[in-house]
């Protein structure tokens, strides 16, 4: 599960940036009337990755629970915050995929008009609050990992220092919201870590030894 919600999630987001591209609203727009069917395939690949995310909590969950039943609960709680968060903002693009189709279409409002709509409801603080519930979470579902023999104490280690930093990250673009550039290269921490975490459970699963 933990590939699964990477692969839907990171295909929404590439393939929304690809076919949006940059520049004004009108230009964007007009590429997303052009691959509209695309355009909403990515849309659904993005609710994809956050409804597989409570699969992956329900597993993390259920796998980590023996250890500390209080902070499994926590943790499971915390990813499904960031599920429904992250479902708004996703119903947040459709509404803004709406506007960018009322562009070829007569309508009450002009282009500019439409653009500035669409910035007021982008500008919502959806991503980055979902991914301070998401950060929150797997570092406490991280940490229970570190005091058992289930993974590798040096993936789990990894794992609690990329989540604390990817919270770091988001709350820094709360505050200042010019630090964008931070995005790119503060994930790959947790990448990395989701990723060989979710490779080792693929591979070698867990060990269920208490730990010494």
């Amino acid at each position: 599960m933990y590939l699964v919600v990477l692969a839907a999630s990171v295909a929404g987001l590439v393939l929304t940036s690809v076919v949006a591209g940059s520049g004004t609203f009108d230009e964007k727009a007009q590429r997303i009337i052009a691959y509209e069917g695309l355009y909403r395939v990515a849309l659904v690949c993005s609710l994809g990755g956050s409804l597989s995310t409570i699969l992956l909590a329900t597993g993390l969950y259920v796998a980590v629970r023996p250890l500390d039943r209080n902070l499994a609960m926590i943790a499971l709680l915390f990813r499904t915050g960031e599920s429904v968060i992250g479902a708004v903002g996703i119903a947040t693009s459709f509404a803004v995929l709406q506007m960018s189709l009322a562009v070829r279409d007569a309508t009450a409002f002009d282009a500019n008009q439409l653009g500035a709509l669409a910035s007021l409801f982008s500008a919502g603080a959806s991503t980055e609050i979902a991914a301070i519930f998401f950060s929150l979470g797997s570092t406490i579902f991280f940490y229970v990992l570190l005091r058992s023999t289930y993974i590798p104490r040096a993936l789990a280690a990894w794992g609690v220092f990329a989540s604390v930093s990817y919270a770091a990250l988001w709350l820094t673009r709360l505050i200042v919201p010019d630090a964008s550039g931070l995005v790119v290269y503060g994930s790959l921490p947790i990448l990395i870590a989701e990723l060989s975490t979710g490779l080792w459970l693929l591979i070698k699963g867990i060990k269920t030894q208490p730990a010494g």
